[in-house]
C-alpha cells in the first residue's frame, strides 16, 4: 500500500471496468479517463433578519450532477465498442470500477454506478488516430479504497 514516501507515477496499466449484464468487463483500448467522483452539494441560502455576525447562512441541499469521460482508441465492433454502444442506447444504470495503479501495479479503486449518456467517435482524418469518447453520469460513487481484484466469472 502506498504511503507518503511513494513517488509520483504516470498513467500505466490503469483500468476501467463496466458491467456487461453478467460481470464487470475491462474496457480495452482505454487511453485516459476522469476519476469518477460525486457531485458537490448544493448550498441553499437561509439567511434571515436574525443572522449572527453579518454572515449569510446556508443548508446543504441536493448533490449536483457529476459526469466523467473515457477516451479510447476507436475500434468499431470490438467487444468494448459494442458494450459502450449498448450502454448508451439502453440508458440503464451500470456498475463500474476504475482501477488506479502505481508503477503499473493496482493499488486503489473507485466503484459505483453510472449511466452512459454519450458514446461518439471523433473526427476521422487522413493519417490521424481514430478515437471514441464515452460520457457517463454518476448515479452513485464510493470513496477511493484499496484495490481488490474482481471475482472471476466461471
Amino acid at each position: 500500500m502506498p504511503d507518503e514516501t511513494a513517488t509520483p507515477t504516470v498513467g500505466y496499466k490503469d483500468q476501467f471496468h463496466l458491467h456487461d449484464g453478467t460481470a464487470l468487463y475491462r474496457l480495452r483500448g482505454l487511453k485516459e479517463f476522469d476519476m469518477p467522483v460525486g457531485g458537490e452539494r448544493e448550498q441553499i441560502e437561509v439567511t434571515d433578519f436574525d443572522a449572527e455576525d453579518w454572515r449569510r447562512q446556508y443548508i446543504s441541499g441536493f448533490y449536483e450532477d457529476s459526469d466523467f469521460e473515457l477516451l479510447l482508441n476507436a475500434r468499431p465492433l470490438s467487444t468494448t465498442d459494442v458494450l459502450l454502444t449498448d450502454a448508451r442506447d439502453q440508458g440503464d444504470t451500470r456498475n463500474f470500477m476504475a482501477v488506479i495503479t502505481i508503477d503499473g501495479e493496482p493499488v486503489a479503486q473507485i466503484t459505483g454506478t453510472a449511466k452512459c449518456t454519450g458514446y461518439t467517435y471523433g473526427r476521422i482524418v487522413v493519417g490521424g488516430l481514430k478515437e471514441a469518447t464515452a460520457t457517463f453520469r454518476v448515479v452513485s460513487v464510493n470513496s477511493l479504497e484499496a484495490y481488490t481484484a474482481p471475482t472471476p466469472t466461471p
